[in-house]
């Protein structure tokens, strides 16, 4: 672990070096911790001295994950607790049956049923296991016809959708033409899925972030520095 200080505060980061061409990036993550992707080239020395010129972002994206965070804590899991799905507001419901069934929706509602007699400690991990499963199904669903919608329009088709539960990444494209996308995606505004959507449906046909690879993104998402720039800030909404 690396660090810099920074007035009072000292900054703590961790760097993860790569075939990166000449380009340093830092990630802050929401639970505050600090990484740096750095080319195999560069000294830590030279790190460091990047790493201080963004001190004040750095500490900025801190302190403004750390708000997130306490607005968005993680989920318990209980009934009348609030869920997402496509930013829409829906409160949990959870009924003891001597069965298993699907979660339901009704209204604004979601009922998730467990079994009656599940110890404390067993009961939580159910219910997070059924809700993501249920999370998998709606975004499978919508991911899919978003892909329809978009592909028509630039005349790009994947070889195959897959989605996935990755933790550090909202979706990819792989050489071979499949997309991979994470199902935390489905709990985001409608705008953004569709932005995440776009985004690697044009990786089908420009590999890069290039200037071309942006102007065919901006085909179908004229806006998409905003809807990149929700995504990067609203990171605390996806907690379970």
């Amino acid at each position: 672990m690396d660090y810099i200080n920074f007035g009072k505060k000292r900054i703590d980061y961790t760097i993860k070096r790569g075939n990166r061409k000449n380009t340093l990036a830092i990630n802050v993550t929401l639970a505050s911790q600090v990484i740096v992707l750095a080319p195999n080239n560069f000294s830590r020395e030279k790190i460091k001295t990047i790493v201080k010129k963004k001190a004040l972002w750095i500490l900025e994206k801190q302190k403004h994950f750390k708000r997130l965070a306490m607005l968005f804590p993680e989920k318990e899991l209980v009934s009348g607790e609030q869920i997402l799905l496509l930013g829409r507001k829906y409160r949990l419901k959870i009924k003891e049956e001597n069965y298993l069934s699907i979660p339901k929706l009704s209204g604004r509602r979601l009922f998730i049923y467990v079994h009656s007699n599940l110890a404390p400690e067993d009961r939580k991990e159910i219910i997070k296991d059924t809700l993501i499963k249920w999370y998998f199904i709606k975004s499978t669903k919508i991911i899919k016809q978003r892909i329809t919608r978009y592909g028509k329009l630039l005349d790009l088709f994947p070889k195959k959708v897959i989605i996935k539960d990755q933790k550090k990444r909202w979706a990819s494209c792989s050489s071979d033409g499949i997309l991979r996308f994470n199902w935390r995606i489905a709990i985001a505004p409608i705008s953004i899925l569709d932005y995440v959507v776009v985004h690697e449906l044009c990786h089908l046909k420009v590999k890069n972030h290039s200037s071309d690879f942006w102007k065919l993104v901006s085909i179908a998402i004229p806006d998409y520095q905003k809807r990149k720039d929700w995504l990067k800030n609203n990171i605390a909404i996806f907690r379970l």
